[in-house]
Formats: structure tokens, C-alpha cells, sequence
């Protein structure tokens, strides 16, 4: 494979323009992506790693693959690494992190599930530093694939990540995809997904983004491209973002139907608390060619503190009319009927609002594919929403009574 040349903006994005305007920049450029970690480093990990969701997992240590901490991979997929750089041709503003990777990546971890297999594995992205991560998932026709993608920043330094993620998936393909962005310390995370979606395929994706206390500064930026190119193809997206303290979380999301009789269902949810900002972008392009489409939104993000902010923005682009397209965006508070019916039964404030809150984000979490990493997310949010499992476990006790 040959580079091409390189055609990338000559600056980096700015809060001035359209698809960036609620993201921390600032907090961006004040990293670097350089260091590249040693083979001890990527190999030997001074922290205690989380449970597997998964028989098989492959572990990256800032952007690099570790053959130390990885499972070997399944016999129904190809795992390999490649070290030669992709090719960059014409770019906007928006890939200019993507074309950052491309050009200083170390290296290219390449999955592909072979046709009509059925593989589940998890791919552990551990942070304790700078990195550049870059992925290649290719599923083949008629195969399935459940991936789990989890990403955690370890130590006291701020972690930085820049992640590429290419995932295509072939006619009759389907794609089980969680990806959850768990922080315990100081992180800043930027990625670029591009999803290709073939004809009659499916995927499921479900994405969480929280952090363990409010008190840890966590930022990030998700610029995702996915493209229905084939008749029939299915998308169900299902995202959710817990911020508090001086957190902030924006993504760009911009699906784009180019075939006949596709489908895209989009559900975001945003708590933002303290002083935290949440921003969601979601743009659905229905091109000429997409007769039948169908494609529905429903964005909602809740304000629980006094200086929290929160933009969520639909965006419809239509040139067809044989098409169906649904959206739907609010910002507002707890419910105050809600949350005085939860006090008169007992439930003291703070938890009253932690089950609301809990409510709110539930219809995200009900789409993991992972009873497992389920548990795991709920664990790690009682940091978050104190007392919310109990109450909710407890009502429905007295439900079933």
C-alpha cells in the first residue's frame, strides 16, 4: 500500500467552526501525541486491569497492542498488526485528528471476523499517558460480531488519546457494538469512527461516557462518519453521556443514507451536573438516491446543576421525498412532580434525584449487549447516582409484591 499525498487542513479546528463549536479545545491543545510508549511500557501495566466481559480480550496501552496482557484471538477471526500508514486523500476540518493519527500512529490492529462466524471479544484501551490507537474492524458477510470497547485512563497524570476506528461491515453483517469511556483520573480523549454499513447489514451500537468522580477533569470529542451504503441497512444508535463537576463531552454524529430502504434510530441522553457541559451534534444526511428511508432522533439532556450547560442539536438534510424522518431535542430539569411524588414516599432528596437521573439514562443502558459489562456500568455509576439501585431494586420489589 502507498501513501498518497496529504491533503489535510492546515489548521487545527476552532470553537468558530460549525461542527466544533461546544467542543474543550482548549484542553486539546494542550496536549501532545508524540511520545510513543516503550515495549515495557505497552507490556506490563502497574494497575490492577478491570474484569473481562468476554472470554477473549485484546488490551492496547497508549495506542499500542500488547501481546502480554491479550487473550489469543478467536479462531473464527484474523487479528494482525500492520505498520504501514493509510492512505490520506481529501479531508475537511473534521478529520483533522483522524489525519493527526494516520500521519504519527505506530502501528494499525486489524480484526476481521470471516464470513458467517460468530466471534465476541473486548478490546481494552488503557491510558496512562499520550497515544494513537488506531483499529480496523471488518466484518464479513453473514458473519456477528459482539465488541466491546472499553477505554480507561490510569495514574495521576492527564492521559491523552487520539483514537482512528474504521469498522466496515459486508452485506448480511452484524455488528453488536458497546463502547463505554469509564474515567478514574485526569483524561483527554478525541476520536474519529467511520462506519460503513453494506447491504442488508445491522448494527447496534450503544456508547456511555462517565467518569468516577466529579472531581476527576475529564474531556472529550467524538467525530463520527457512518455511511448506508447498502439496501436495507440498519443502524440502531444508543448513546449516553454522565458529566459532573468541570466535564466536558461533545460529539458530532453524522449518519448519512446513500441507499434505498435504510434505517437509522438515534436516542441520546445527557445528565449534566456542577458546572459540566455536555454537546450532541446529531446531522442525518438522506441523499437522492435513499428512496424509503427511515430515519427518527430523539436527543434529550438534563441540567442538574445550577451552572451545568447542555446543547443538543438536530440536523435533518433531506433530498428525497420517499423518505420518513422523525426528530425530536429538549434540555430541561428533574421533573418536579416526579421527584415530590418520590419524597412523599419516603425516599430521601438525594436519592429521589439519583432515580430520576437514573430513569433518564436507563433506556440507553438496556441496549448493552452484555449482561456482564451491564453490571459493571451500574456498579461504577452508584459512585455517580448514590442510592439509585437500591431505590429502584426496592420499588420494584414493592411492585411485585
Amino acid at each position: 500500500m502507498t501513501t498518497s499525498s496529504i491533503t489535510a487542513p492546515s489548521r487545527a479546528p476552532t470553537n468558530r467552526d460549525e461542527n466544533w463549536k461546544y467542543a474543550n479545545l482548549r484542553a486539546l491543545s494542550r496536549v501532545s501525541f508524540d511520545v510513543v510508549p516503550s515495549d515495557q511500557t505497552t507490556n506490563k501495566v502497574n494497575f490492577e486491569l478491570p474484569a473481562k466481559t468476554t472470554e477473549c480480550r485484546l488490551v492496547l496501552v497508549d495506542g499500542q497492542f500488547s501481546s502480554a496482557l491479550s487473550d489469543a484471538p478467536p479462531h473464527d477471526a484474523e487479528l494482525k498488526l500492520d505498520p504501514r500508514p493509510l492512505q490520506i486523500e481529501g479531508v475537511s476540518i473534521d478529520h483533522h485528528y483522524l489525519n493527526l493519527n494516520r500521519r504519527a500512529r505506530h502501528e494499525t490492529l486489524q480484526l476481521r471476523v470471516l464470513p458467517r462466524q460468530s466471534v465476541e471479544l473486548e478490546i481494552l484501551h488503557v491510558a496512562t499517558g499520550s497515544g494513537q490507537p488506531a483499529i480496523e474492524v471488518q466484518v464479513e458477510s453473514g458473519a456477528e460480531l459482539t465488541l466491546i470497547e472499553r477505554h480507561i485512563a490510569l495514574g495521576t497524570a492527564t492521559a491523552a488519546t487520539n483514537l482512528a476506528l474504521d469498522i466496515r461491515l459486508a452485506e448480511h453483517a452484524k455488528l453488536h457494538l458497546a463502547r463505554w469511556q469509564h474515567y478514574a483520573s485526569p483524561a483527554v480523549y478525541i476520536e474519529t469512527l467511520n462506519l460503513g454499513l453494506g447491504v442488508s447489514s445491522e448494527c447496534d451500537l450503544t456508547q456511555i461516557t462517565s467518569a468516577d468522580r466529579s472531581d476527576t477533569v475529564v474531556s472529550s470529542r467524538s467525530t463520527v462518519f457512518v455511511t448506508h451504503a447498502g439496501e436495507g441497512a440498519q443502524l440502531h444508535w444508543n448513546s449516553a453521556v454522565i458529566a459532573d463537576g468541570q466535564q466536558q463531552h461533545d460529539a458530532y454524529v453524522r449518519i448519512d443514507h446513500q441507499a434505498r430502504r435504510v434505517q437509522t434510530h438515534q436516542l441520546f441522553r445527557g445528565i449534566a451536573s456542577g458546572r459540566s457541559k455536555i454537546g450532541f451534534n446529531g446531522h442525518m444526511l438522506v441523499g437522492a438516491s435513499a428512496h424509503g428511508t427511515h430515519s427518527g432522533q430523539s436527543l434529550k439532556t438534563l441540567l442538574a446543576g445550577h451552572e451545568a450547560e447542555a446543547n443538543v442539536r438536530p440536523q435533518l438534510e433531506i433530498y428525497t421525498n420517499e423518505v420518513t424522518a422523525t426528530h425530536g431535542a429538549t434540555v430541561g430539569k428533574l421533573d418536579a412532580d416526579m421527584l415530590f411524588y418520590l419524597l412523599s414516599r419516603g425516599i430521601d432528596p438525594g436519592t429521589a434525584e439519583s432515580l430520576l437521573k437514573w430513569a433518564f439514562v436507563s433506556d440507553v443502558l438496556t441496549h448493552l449487549p452484555s449482561a456482564e459489562l451491564r453490571h459493571q456500568i451500574e456498579a461504577s455509576l452508584v459512585r455517580q447516582l448514590p442510592g439509585a439501585i437500591a431505590a429502584r431494586d426496592s420499588s420494584a420489589q414493592e411492585k411485585d409484591r
